[in-house]
């Protein structure tokens, strides 16, 4: 890793610290309280940003995949997990949602996410340069979601939508989990990719874990429902098992999983 590289990683590591300190140290201001946006903005907005100027030569891609991956993905799972009650945000500072349900905070924080672990994951790990914007394979993620957009909207315009029980579990073991076992099943021919994502995600459930406590002391979000499999407890703060495996532990592992079968070169 270049001197230039190191500086950029001691940086981003230690932001989420920075960021903790920025949010309490404004707490009086009450900017912080129940805004999402702003907290998508300090804890992911500023270091994708930082990582963008430092590392050009990954942008436009990673803003395409980002884009295609996290943008009519969240906006499904966002519907169904609103009228699940399976978590709830603060209202949106913006005067309208997305089909009276999805604020449009989620798809800055999807975007931001997925762009945060791509652009993290290709400059200071996986070093991967192409002269073109995707790889073939991407057509077929594209092709698929476009598809089960199509039938969401079907759904949700000639049908009455009840609360999916247990749906965090239900979708975070098809998106989340099934990615990670797919492409650690291949652990023999693709170590070094393993270990690169490994070290991403490492990262990630630092920051995320952080993000996590910060949210639930300033309402950015909070999980209204029983509908869980099981409780995690933490510094008086307490949140479900799926949040902790499915978002802090395996968010960025899935996010990767998916990143390299259709869009990276897999070495």
């Amino acid at each position: 890793m270049i001197k230039k590289e190191k500086i950029d990683l001691a940086l981003v590591l230690i932001w989420p610290v920075l960021a903790s300190i920025l949010t309490i140290f404004f707490e009086e201001t009450n900017i912080f309280h129940e805004n999402l946006f702003v907290s998508i903005i300090i804890f992911l907005g500023i270091p994708s940003v930082y990582l963008s100027f430092r590392a050009k030569e990954y942008v436009r891609k990673s803003i395409i995949v980002s884009l295609i991956g996290s943008i009519p993905f969240m906006i499904i799972v966002e519907y169904f997990g609103h009228i699940s009650q399976s978590w709830s945000f603060p209202p949106s500072i913006f005067p309208f949602t997305l089909f009276g349900v999805v604020i449009l905070e989620v798809l800055f924080w999807a975007f931001f996410n997925v762009y945060f672990i791509i652009i993290f994951y290709e400059y200071f790990l996986d070093h991967h340069i192409t002269k073109h914007l995707w790889e073939p394979r991407m057509k077929y993620l594209l092709i698929g979601l476009l598809l089960a957009f199509i039938i969401f909207l079907f759904i949700i315009f000639n049908f009455s939508v009840p609360p999916i029980p247990y749906f965090y579990l239900l979708f975070g073991i098809f998106a989340f989990a099934l990615p990670v076992v797919l492409q650690f099943s291949s652990y023999s021919h693709n170590k070094k990719v393993i270990i690169k994502m490994l070290k991403t995600a490492a990262y990630f459930f630092y920051l995320s874990f952080i993000y996590e406590i910060l949210a639930l002391n300033y309402g950015w979000w909070g999980f209204p429902t029983k509908s869980f499999i099981g409780w995690f407890s933490i510094l008086g703060f307490k949140f479900p098992l799926e949040e902790l495996v499915w978002w802090i532990m395996l968010f960025a592992l899935a996010v990767l999983s998916c990143y390299e079968f259709f869009d990276d070169d897999g070495k």
